[in-house]
């Protein structure tokens, strides 16, 4: 039963990102054939990337940088807060690399998301 959950979310997930990505090609015929030509694992794993490579620098040192200028003008207390849901940002941001790492590494010719 968890197997066919985790497929149909995967299936939800590739479907979302492709209609997403269609839409963004607009009438460039090469670019929605490309995207209609990809498979679900090769979708996801793209959109992983990206939010790894956009998430990653964004997390790590805008977020960061942003709070210690924030908090010589933020009262003490809500600073504490604030660097908490950083840090909670930042730990989403390495685990959704660690997981992007994983099925680009683990494809399904070589044992990925299917087996």
């Amino acid at each position: 039963m968890k197997r066919s959950s985790l497929l149909e979310y995967k299936q939800f997930a590739a479907e979302w990102f492709r209609t997403l990505e269609t839409k963004k090609a607009g009438n460039n015929i090469d670019r929605i054939d490309e995207i209609a030509e990809a498979t679900d694992d090769e979708i996801i794993r793209r959109w992983l990337w990206r939010a790894s490579i956009v998430g990653g620098p964004v997390a790590y040192l805008v977020v960061p940088f942003a709070l210690s200028i924030l908090q010589t003008f933020v009262w003490a207390p809500l600073m504490v807060i604030l660097w908490t849901f950083a840090k909670i940002i930042m730990g989403v941001v390495f685990a959704l690399f660690l997981f992007t790492v994983y099925f680009t590494f683990l494809r399904p010719e070589h044992g990925g998301f299917d087996k």
